[in-house]
């Protein structure tokens, strides 16, 4: 008893008080946090470098198509410039040749070959740097096709290399006719050349389908050009 009296008094009123203030303000503090309820999960954005893959993959085979497009229109239009000067060479070239042989003599029907000979020649020579071109002095590729127009018409061999020519050389086919043609009284002598060239663009891609319903084509491109000389009378 004396203990027990003696253990409970050596608790000041001081220790009780601090003690019960704790106790009060720990309820208190419990009583006002906030109870937050669980919180739903969040749904994952979707990642923008997937929706840029879709539009690259979209975009990029018009990017291709136009970047070939580019290059080719180039190798395109250089390939018309050569295959024109060539044709005029060529026709040059055998007019000066048949002003040399008028001079002593008149033509005959060899001279005439041999006219066909040098302008096909000189085509050859001046086409040798395109691609597609094959053979040395007497080509293949371009096909070439000369005429001789002179006041005798004697050229029997008048455009006679178009009936080897590709289909595809419409410009070649028909139209050949040795005389003379024009509204002057004595017109020159003149020398005509046609020639035609198939040009390959770098990717040959055939009824290409493209998005949004787009299409293309690209292979094969003939180019034919056609030049006349006149024999000058010196």
């Amino acid at each position: 008893m004396s203990s027990t009296r003696r253990a409970a008094s050596s608790v000041s009123p001081a220790t009780d008080f601090t003690m019960a203030t704790r106790n009060h303000f720990t309820s208190q503090s419990a009583r006002l946090r906030p109870q937050h309820p669980e919180l739903p999960l969040r749904r994952a954005r979707p990642s923008p470098r997937g929706q840029s893959l879709v539009e690259f993959a979209l975009v990029l085979p018009m990017l291709l198509v136009l970047l070939l497009g580019v290059a080719d229109f180039g190798r395109v239009f250089a390939a018309g410039i050569t295959l024109e000067s060539a044709a005029r060479n060529g026709a040059e070239a055998a007019a000066q040749e048949y002003l040399q042989i008028q001079r002593n003599k008149t033509l005959e029907t060899a001279d005439y070959t041999k006219l066909h000979d040098v302008a096909r020649e000189a085509v050859c020579r001046d086409a040798e740097v395109l691609p597609n071109a094959v053979g040395g002095g007497s080509c293949s590729s371009p096909a070439v096709a000369v005429c001789v127009h002179d006041e005798a018409a004697g050229d029997t061999g008048c455009g006679t290399e178009a009936d080897s020519a590709p289909t595809e050389c419409d410009d070649m086919i028909g139209g050949w006719d040795p005389a003379l043609s024009g509204t002057a009284t004595s017109p020159l002598p003149y020398v005509e050349v046609r020639v035609c060239y198939r040009f390959t663009t770098l990717f040959d891609l055939q009824q290409l389908q493209l998005p949004f319903g787009w299409g293309l084509s690209l292979g094969e491109v003939w180019l034919q050009r056609t030049r006349v000389f006149s024999v000058g009378a010196y």
